[in-house]
């Protein structure tokens, strides 16, 4: 098959033919070796683990060999202190979600299906309640609003526990052991009281964002609005003044193009991917996936970008594909 397919597409195939031949394999076992080294009253541990039987591993070749190195020792064994290191942490909060975390979450607390996880991304996106950036979603002050209101009225909806339990009715009711009429009976009676509360509460507003740009139309402030295809500015003056313009997210860069005046502006696409282009488009085509800076190339003389790699982190790299020119940025480790 391999001299028929692109490389890419034998990757993708190989990685599925594995997927599929393991999953009918027997499972592969392991023993886990926990060593504590005592001096003094202090513990120092290290684990590792042997592999007893590879089973279904044994496909992946490579991936599992450092599972096998483990220190040879034997208890009271004495060991020689070589170096003594010390690394200062900090607590950080949990990551964004991306799109698959969510997904892994939803599939570990037992909510929804694979054929409802997409739906359910596109609707947190497409009612903008978040925002995707570089590859996260950060909650939108709409999102974060909605979220609060329904946490304080319809508390016993909006939990995980009651999610699951819904899913689980709806099994039951797919496989003839519920009548739904009584399932969503049970339901209702609970739903309409949150919803009398909910009709009940004090409307809230949402937080309104101004911006630097002054309405052509009426002389007022523009605000920043989210609407269903991302940021929007609107007239503070609304419903007198319905005058909008697009919002420009500028990133405090000119365009290095020459003769154009323009600006950096931060856009995305129709997928949610975040670039890079001229405010002056489509007179000016600048375009560019990696964040520009307000630097320029020793050696070509056209503006650095910002990139990032797995081994070194984060670099700048000249926009010039033809230029080599690359500066890694040190981390500041006090």
């Amino acid at each position: 098959v391999k001299n028929y397919l692109t490389n890419d597409q034998y990757k993708l195939y190989n990685l599925i033919w594995q997927r599929f031949i393991a999953s009918r394999m027997k499972a592969a076992y392991l023993e886990k070796i926990t060593i504590d080294i005592e001096t003094g009253r202090y513990i120092f541990r290290t684990s590792g683990s042997k592999i007893l039987f590879k089973g279904y591993m044994i496909l992946y070749g490579q991936n599992n060999q450092d599972l096998d190195k483990i220190p040879a020792l034997k208890e009271k064994d004495k060991l020689k202190l070589l170096k003594i290191g010390a690394n200062q942490s900090f607590t950080k909060p949990p990551p964004r979600y991306t799109e698959a975390t969510l997904v892994k979450r939803l599939e570990k607390e037992g909510i929804g299906r694979p054929s409802t996880y997409v739906p359910t991304i596109s609707t947190l996106q497409y009612r903008t309640y978040v925002e995707k950036i570089n590859k996260n979603f950060i909650p939108t002050e709409l999102g974060i609003t909605v979220n609060s209101f329904l946490i304080q009225y319809f508390s016993d909806i909006v939990n995980i526990a009651f999610t699951v339990k819904m899913e689980k009715q709806l099994d039951e009711v797919e496989s003839n052991k519920k009548n739904w009429e009584n399932v969503l009976d049970a339901f209702y009676k609970a739903f309409s009281n949150d919803l009398e509360k909910g009709n009940k509460a004090p409307k809230i507003k949402i937080p309104e964002i101004e911006s630097d740009e002054i309405c052509d139309k009426c002389g007022r402030k523009m605000l920043i609005k989210n609407g269903r295809f991302g940021k929007f500015l609107a007239c503070s003056g609304f419903p007198i003044c319905k005058n909008t313009k697009p919002f420009l997210d500028k990133i405090g860069v000119s365009c290095p193009e020459e003769e154009c005046s323009g600006e950096i502006i931060r856009k995305k696409t129709k997928k949610g991917r975040t670039f890079y282009g001229c405010s002056n488009y489509p007179k000016c085509s600048f375009l560019t996936w990696n964040k520009p800076i307000n630097k320029k190339c020793s050696k070509c003389n056209h503006i650095l970008v910002l990139s990032k790699n797995k081994k070194s982190g984060f670099y700048y790299k000249c926009s010039n594909s033809a230029c080599d020119y690359k500066d890694f940025i040190k981390e500041n480790k006090k």
